[in-house]
């Protein structure tokens, strides 16, 4: 069966559309591999984490890189961090 190139441009924009829709069903989680500070808005704590979900609830989910710990915050401002920022805020 041959692809007529009048069609072409119809089945790449179908195909783009399914990926695009996909992505939106796709939980919203983000940070594995990254670096972020996460400020605990009750408290004003701050953490360092390169492990973060953000739930559809809006809590937020992190690991504490020192203990392995996770840790969920109800309340957070959540900001990407450069890895030099990250290990001068690590306990040495």
């Amino acid at each position: 069966m041959k692809c007529s190139p009048r069609r072409l441009p119809g089945a790449l924009l179908a195909g783009l559309i399914c990926i695009g829709l996909a992505a939106c069903s796709m939980p919203p989680v983000m940070g594995f591999g990254g670096y972020y500070a996460v400020t605990d808005e009750a408290t004003g704590k701050v953490y360092y984490t390169q492990k973060l979900s953000r739930e559809k609830r809006g809590v937020v989910e992190f690991q504490d890189p020192a203990t392995g710990a996770w840790t969920s915050l109800k309340s957070a401002q959540v900001r990407e961090i450069s890895a030099a920022e990250f290990r001068s805020a690590q306990p040495l």
